[in-house]
């Protein structure tokens, strides 16, 4: 077997221009500034900030996430950052840290070229996904970027490379996979890497203490990601439904599979209000969903090839590429935050295949002179084919990032400004569904009482729990409020049902959310007085 070699690290080539590094940082982190403080945020990021704010220590934290189904490396950090303010912009300040944080390292380390590093930039996770919207990825897209830095370093010491795997593993369930992945990656290295496997001999205990550390840390990332018996998030159901469509293949299978597309090709809906998590081809008719599937297997087979003559990367994009699908398979579908870690996951590939010289291993059984031209021809197209995704992400990026400046992602915030005025803040509040008027409890920084889980509380319990109907939820309100009492209905959905004993008003109709379910209404709701 041909031996598989690495080159120098951090070849002059692979340095950015200075200019071009601070330039790129400082406007980077301007627009991410302007984005945040005009980004109305949503009950998931708001839950993580609620979860950690509420918990009095620790252990508490790590009890309240039994039913979140994440490690708690995010939620640590934010337990921290609230033990000095309640305020929320704390945390997307510290995201916004982190998100430039991935700027520089992609900028200052990374072997892509000047251009490409400047579409990176401003394409759509790093611009706007995971930089605006203050989830743990940017987290998880850190320490994946770190990790590819610091590969080559593996031949003094796997220790560096191994904490970070465990931070990454603890970050949410698609770090864990890319960590198992990339742990698997570096065994598969040291068996076959000649000049690594003879440094083995010397650092032997360094490479054992080093791989039962990413056993332990994967192991107790496992162990908090277990759901008790009676959550609700075990599972969801599928989001592509069209049973006239290659009707051979099972439709979850399909979904799954167009995850890559989406990821890779995140552009949305341009003509959708509610672009977010729409995708132009796979939310279109079934044309452009065949066009979407074609194309998706196309990028799936040019990426093997470009990777074939260095089979460590291979074994690394295919292993990581099929844990995802077969996570989404078998366990939860998710959305597009959740699919962009497959993006990530072929920019660490080409990042990482940057450190081997080609190797002809896998395709020496065949005809060297009909197949090797083929593969020189992949190669030479690779910037072209990098390019064209880049290009695409910017599309999408600076489309998202025009919609949140100009248009209410989340009414969250306009209704907690509204119930925040005097005259208002005294009365009950009652949210419904629970998991809607979440946000609203955090921006106001108190307690909602929640009728499917039927008392006061913040964050939401993802438990199973009974979901009311409009007339249930009054019977509900009614045995909140006294004669002289009122109390403020939070919904979701506008109001039908009526009550001949109660007096509803409506004082409030929010502006339309990009979030599809986060518009609100806002009720006055009070006993008729008693005629005596």
């Amino acid at each position: 077997m041909a031996t598989i070699q690495t080159e120098n690290y951090l070849n002059s080539t692979f340095k950015a221009d200075n200019n071009l590094k601070i330039w790129l940082i400082l406007l980077f982190f301007s627009l991410g500034l302007i984005g945040i403080l005009h980004h109305e945020m949503w009950r998931d990021e708001l839950q993580s900030w609620l979860i950690a704010k509420d918990s009095s220590s620790m252990i508490d934290l790590f009890k309240n996430l039994r039913y979140e189904g994440h490690p708690a490396l995010w939620h640590s950090c934010l337990y921290l950052i609230t033990r000095f303010t309640h305020n929320p912009l704390a945390m997307q300040i510290f995201h916004l840290l982190l998100a430039t944080g991935v700027i520089y390292i992609f900028i200052e380390f990374s072997p892509f070229t000047r251009f490409q590093k400047i579409l990176f930039t401003f394409g759509y996770f790093p611009f706007y996904e995971y930089s605006i919207i203050s989830r743990s990825y940017s987290l998880g897209i850190l320490l994946i970027f770190m990790f590819c830095a610091l590969y080559p370093t593996r031949d003094r010491s796997y220790f560096p490379l191994s904490v970070i795997l465990v931070l990454l593993a603890n970050t949410h369930v698609y770090g864990l996979i890319i960590a198992m992945v990339l742990a698997m990656t570096l065994v598969l290295d040291g068996f076959l890497d000649r000049d690594i496997r003879a440094l083995f001999k010397t650092r032997k205990w360094n490479a054992i203490a080093s791989l039962s550390l990413v056993f332990l840390g994967i192991l107790i990332a496992i162990l908090q990601i277990i759901p008790p018996d009676d959550a609700d998030f075990k599972g969801d159901v599928i989001k592509v439904q069209n049973r006239s469509l290659f009707p051979f293949l099972n439709h979850r299978l399909l979904a799954s599979i167009l995850t890559i597309w989406q990821s890779y090709i995140p552009i949305p809906n341009f003509f959708q209000y509610k672009f977010w998590n729409t995708n132009i081809l796979i939310n279109g008719d079934s044309i452009a969903r065949i066009c979407a599937i074609s194309i998706t297997i196309i990028i799936v087979l040019y990426s093997t090839a470009l990777f074939i003559r260095k089979p460590i990367v291979l074994f690394l994009y295919l292993s990581g590429t099929c844990g995802f699908l077969v996570f989404s398979y078998t366990k939860f579908q998710g959305s597009l935050r959740h699919h962009g870690h497959l993006f990530f996951l072929l920019l660490a590939c080409l990042w990482i295949s940057a450190y081997y010289i080609k190797s002809d291993f896998l395709i020496e059984k065949f005809n060297s002179n009909k197949i090797i031209p083929t593969f020189n021809l992949v190669e030479r197209w690779k910037n072209i084919y990098l390019g064209g995704i880049l290009f695409a992400h910017v599309i999408a990026g600076l489309f998202a990032f025009s919609m949140d400046l100009n248009y209410t992602f989340s009414a969250s915030k306009e209704v907690a400004n509204y119930l925040d005025q005097p005259g208002v803040k005294d009365y009950v509040l009652v949210g419904s569904r629970d998991y809607a008027a979440a946000p609203v409890a955090a921006f106001l920084n108190r307690q909602i009482y929640y009728p499917e889980s039927d008392k006061l509380g913040s964050f939401i319990v993802w438990r199973s729990r009974e979901l009311f109907k409009q007339r249930e939820v009054l019977n509900q309100v009614e045995g909140l409020i006294t004669q002289n009492n009122k109390a403020l209905l939070i919904l979701n959905y506008k109001l039908k049902a009526k009550k001949p004993d109660l007096n509803i008003s409506l004082l409030l109709k929010s502006s339309q959310s990009i979030v599809p379910d986060e518009s609100y209404y806002l009720y006055l709701i009070q006993k008729k007085p008693v005629n005596n």
